[in-house]
């Protein structure tokens, strides 16, 4: 084999594997993700006078209750979610991008947006919601910044 070709489909595959590694932050959504998800999370500051529910149930299946006393036995709403997206920065902090429903799912036409952030420990999770699109940012100033703790 001449030197040139050699040398030029080393070239190929070492720009083939600089490529793929580009993509490596961001990692396909499995089923782990739900189950990642799928836990009792609580806010015990929302349990007094917070507009948002003091503890959320989320299930693998993609769908969650929300209570607004941590005491409640009855949810004041359920909801289905759909994880879109998937990476991990470089402090080891987990990210998601989610599509929420406050009810029944309606493809192509989701009822929220969510930016997810849980800690590199996985037991604090930080998120927004917006109507419009999904947030850039964790803003903890966000009229919908949301904190919640894994329940032990």
């Amino acid at each position: 084999m001449k030197t040139r070709t050699l040398v030029s489909i080393l070239i190929l595959v070492l720009a083939a594997l600089i490529i793929s590694e580009g993509f490596a932050t961001e990692k396909k959504v499995t089923k782990r993700d739900y189950k990642f998800f799928s836990e009792t999370w609580i806010n015990e500051e929302y349990n007094k006078e917070s507009e948002f529910p003091a503890k959320l149930v989320i299930r693998r299946d993609g769908t969650f209750d929300a209570y607004f006393m941590l005491s409640d036995k009855k949810k004041y709403r359920s909801g289905i979610y759909e994880i879109v997206e998937k990476w991990t920065d470089s402090e080891g902090n987990i990210w998601y991008k989610r599509h929420v429903w406050g009810g029944a799912k309606v493809e192509g036409h989701p009822g929220g947006y969510a930016l997810d952030k849980f800690s590199n420990s996985g037991n604090v999770w930080e998120y927004i919601e917006s109507g419009a699109d999904f947030p850039t940012e964790i803003d903890k100033n966000h009229p919908y910044y949301h904190r919640y703790n894994r329940q032990e």
